[in-house]
């Protein structure tokens, strides 16, 4: 009896059979392999674009900081341009030296304050943005840096009523009263380190810094 099987003896259905079973196997592996690959790609993408995304709000985050701390390190600058108390002819019509001194001094600061706010409306947007991807904190640390420059705000408001030479002396002492005992936050210290407003200003700014900065990474 002959053990050698000839070609003609295979039973074609059955080996049919067995190879469309062999090739359903290798499909689904090469599907579950692809899927898993597609999966962990996904994943490396989400934690790319998180990266960017964190990374670019950060940086605009700081950007938008110095720029603010600028705004209000020119605000408090002893020294006024020419530019900044300039007044329209109709304004200064009819009025004494004094008085168009004084309001000289009030059109320079409204045109300080207004670059300070201009350079504050845009963090507003950002520290949204940043609630919705870090939370609070980044809001909490920017809180010292405005309550500063509303503290600054009133007391260059109650100085210039206290200094209005149109007012008389009852109205101007009013306001005078109620500053007179604070520090002296109108202007700044001229060299490097300033007057203890700017040092107590930059040490939050390096606060903030200190959050944003690993967020770049």
């Amino acid at each position: 009896m002959s053990f050698c099987l000839a070609l003609t003896d295979v039973d074609w259905s059955l080996t049919k059979d067995a190879f469309s079973i062999l090739g359903t196997i290798a499909s689904a592996l090469g599907i579950g392999l692809a899927f898993y690959v597609g999966i962990e790609g996904l994943a490396t993408w989400k934690r790319q674009l998180r990266g960017t995304t964190h990374h670019e709000l950060a940086r605009k985050a700081l950007i938008e900081l110095y720029k603010y701390r600028e705004s209000v390190e020119r605000a408090r600058s002893p020294a006024m341009m020419g530019s900044e108390l300039e007044l329209k002819p109709e304004e200064e019509a009819d009025l004494t030296f004094r008085e168009k001194s004084y309001l000289r001094k009030c059109s320079g600061y409204q045109k300080r304050f207004d670059a300070m706010f201009a350079a504050r409306a845009p963090i507003h947007a950002t520290l949204l943005e940043s609630e919705a991807l870090w939370g609070k904190e980044l809001g909490e640390l920017f809180k010292p840096l405005f309550s500063m420059q509303h503290d600054f705000l009133l007391y260059v408001e109650y100085w210039l009523m206290a200094s209005d030479p149109r007012e008389d002396e009852d109205y101007r002492r009013t306001y005078w009263d109620v500053i007179k005992d604070k520090p002296k936050i109108i202007f700044d210290k001229l060299g490097d380190d300033g007057d203890e407003f700017r040092q107590s200003f930059n040490r939050c700014v390096a606060g903030i810094e200190q959050y944003l900065k690993p967020k770049l990474a």
